[in-house]
């Protein structure tokens, strides 16, 4: 056969037009290994050996989810940052130049209280508590699983019930395959991505890929240049044991520009006129690396009793130099490590998954931060009980201490499939999250903090409905309601000598209240895609708009074949609508984002163009993206990209 199928496809089929979900260990009588395909790019007779899930914390896969790598070869998506929007509840603060650190928010949390993860593994700067999303290649990500509210049980203390578990792609292949990924924007912006896969020896693979974003800016100094350089070896020892080591090398030199000018320019959305805040070569330089080695076992007899492990170490760099400021040359480095074991029992009515975690964070004395270091050790249960669908109740604990302080998390949920098209679920969840380095111990004449920073006490309760009709029409919607006490907030502040400061503190209690909904349509070849978030944030007796209050977006889309099947399109038209907000205003040299209070930032609505043709192996993507040129932003002074054109190729070559 000439169409390459890696090991994710081993999972199950997707059939187009149809939603199709993969189910691990949730019948005692299926025996994963059945799961186990042969290659397909070679007629051979031996089974494959190969335990479905490494890295996966729960049971399901959604073929058609946003989040699944099926899905990204037919969007115009060239990272994922620009798929965020399809995700309810959830809200990415572009800075309209590739690269850059943007801030994803969720169910009212911003990026320190999100866990990101890596096949289970987590992936948290320590200093500033949050990712860069944009250091994630697409090509590695096969799915990603969204852990909310009792789900989040089996993360660490830094995701305060939210967490992003994005499970890579694991390859089979007994011929070489090789992929190359190549997308253009405007301003010299591109992404270069390739990978090489192939079985090296009878069970044992080989993946080596890369990717490389460069960008000469729109505006002055906003130049990037920025690898990555991923490795993996995968051995299927046997039915009964899979061992992954994977290499994940991140490289990036910056400019920051600190944004438009506003006082000196006449109009922020003029790219050629625009003054800068940052006149001078003011620009960071971080670099990271990720190890991991991640073990998959059936110790036991039943196929569905996983036992999952995982040992990491990161180390991560970053050089801040501002000679416009009193010459500032900042300096940071910090290291993490650890490991987590999870076990699954599958019995006939009972769903348990029981595990531990340790990890261990360090940062180096510098500047702006002294030498830190604190262990966190966790306890974790998660049980569901299946005797009749219409009542499945669930429960959850962590137990955590961080350096001698303790933390019990605590949850209960329940899901009630009352129909075949109909599935109702709630839970209520108790979390903690602990300050992260920079909350405590950042120094620095512009960073005030008046008092010892203390853990946020979270209580989240979420309610609502999935309805399904088949695979034409499906709705969700969800209400929530988070009430964070003593919260963590950055604040604009001046110090004693007058200068532009930010200050750091606990205030008595923030709520957060919403309703997240999606919904999809599918009509012979067209499909359309609705989104909504509705946000009320509460900080003690102030109501603020650090998000729009009110985001909704929609796509609509028609897929077809042409001229004797030889060409498979899809054509599509998108529209994004931001009601008017307060924001978060971005500071270069901590990495951080505090709250604006000089003005107002005013709606927006965009609309994008875009097709995807598949022809022979290789995807073509073709995009216009806003082209009614409005002007708008999402973070103050940092203005989002006028009308443009993307275009791009993802190809599969064979041998």
């Amino acid at each position: 056969m000439r169409v390459p199928v890696d090991t994710a496809a081993a999972r199950g089929t997707v059939q187009e037009g149809k939603r199709t979900s993969i189910v691990y260990g949730r019948n005692k009588s299926t025996d994963s290994t059945a799961l186990a395909h042969k290659d397909t790019t070679a007629v051979d007779s031996v089974r494959i050996r190969f335990i479905p899930g490494m890295g996966q914390m729960t049971g399901d896969v959604d073929s058609l989810s946003a989040l699944y790598q099926k899905q990204f070869l037919w969007s115009d998506a060239k990272v994922v940052g620009d798929i965020i929007w399809k995700l309810p509840g959830f809200f990415y603060r572009d800075l309209g130049e590739a690269g850059k650190w943007g801030q994803l928010n969720a169910f009212g949390l911003d990026g320190r209280a999100i866990g990101v993860l890596i096949d289970g593994r987590p992936m948290n700067d320590p200093v500033t508590g949050t990712y860069n999303l944009s250091d994630l290649p697409l090509e590695f990500i096969d799915h990603a699983e969204i852990l909310s509210g009792t789900a989040s049980t089996m993360t660490l203390s830094d995701a305060a019930g939210t967490a992003l578990n994005f499970v890579s792609r694991s390859y089979n292949s007994y011929h070489p395959l090789t992929k190359l990924r190549f997308v253009q924007d405007p301003s010299g912006t591109l992404l270069t991505d390739g990978l090489f896969t192939q079985n090296v020896a009878r069970g044992l693979n080989l993946m080596v890929g890369f990717s490389r974003q460069v960008s000469d800016g729109r505006y002055i100094n906003a130049n990037l240049d920025a690898w990555n350089v991923r490795t993996r070896l995968r051995y299927n020892i046997s039915d009964r044991l899979n061992i992954s080591l994977t290499d994940f090398y991140t490289k990036a030199g910056n400019g920051l520009n600190g944004g438009v000018n506003t006082s000196k320019t006449e109009s922020i959305f003029d790219e050629t006129g625009a003054i800068t805040n940052y006149l001078q070569n003011v620009w960071d330089k971080r670099s990271r690396r990720d190890v991991t080695l991640n073990t998959i076992a059936r110790i036991f007899s039943d196929s569905s009793f996983t036992t999952q492990a995982n040992v990491y170490y990161s180390t991560l760099e970053r050089e801040y130099y501002n000679p416009s400021v009193s010459l500032i040359d900042d300096f940071t480095q910090s290291s993490f490590w650890g490991g987590s074991l999870r076990q699954q029992f599958c019995l006939d009515s009972v769903r348990c998954t029981i595990g531990v975690s340790w990890e261990r964070r360090k940062s180096d004395s510098t500047r702006v931060l002294a030498s830190h270091l604190e262990s966190e050790r966790s306890l974790f249960m998660q049980a569901e009980l299946r005797l009749i669908d219409i009542f499945v109740p669930s429960v959850s604990l962590r137990s955590t201490s961080l350096n001698g302080e303790s933390s019990l998390n605590t949850g209960a949920g329940v899901k009630s499939a009352i129909a075949d098209w109909l599935t109702l679920f709630a839970d209520v969840s108790w979390f903690d999250r602990f300050p992260t380095f920079q909350e405590r111990y950042w120094t620095d004449s512009t960073f005030l903090r008046a008092s010892e920073i203390q853990k946020e006490q979270h209580a989240f309760i979420q309610g609502g409905f999935t309805l399904q009709a088949g695979s034409n029409l499906e709705v969700s919607l969800t209400g929530f309601q988070r009430s964070v006490k003593r919260a963590i907030v950055f604040q604009p502040a001046v110090t004693l000598g007058g200068s532009p400061a930010i200050s750091i503190s606990n205030v008595r209690e923030v709520v957060i209240q919403g309703i997240n909904g999606s919904a999809v349509i599918r009509y012979h070849k067209f499909e359309a895609l609705g989104v909504l978030t509705l946000t009320r944030y509460k900080e003690v007796d102030t109501l603020k708009t650090l998000m729009p209050d009110v985001i909704l977006a929609g796509e609509v889309s028609y897929r077809d074949t042409f001229f004797k099947d030889k060409l498979d399109a899809k054509f599509g038209v998108r529209s994004q609508f931001y009601n008017r907000q307060q924001g978060m205003q971005f500071d270069p040299q901590t990495l951080l984002y505090f709250q604006n209070n000089t003005s107002i930032l005013g709606r927006s609505t965009t609309l994008d163009l875009f097709m995807i043709l598949k022809i022979g192996d290789a995807h073509i993507l073709l995009s216009w993206q806003n082209i009614l040129n409005a002007p708008y932003i999402l973070s103050p002074i940092y203005p989002m990209p006028g009308g443009h054109i993307r275009v791009g190729v993802n190809w599969v070559f064979l041998d």
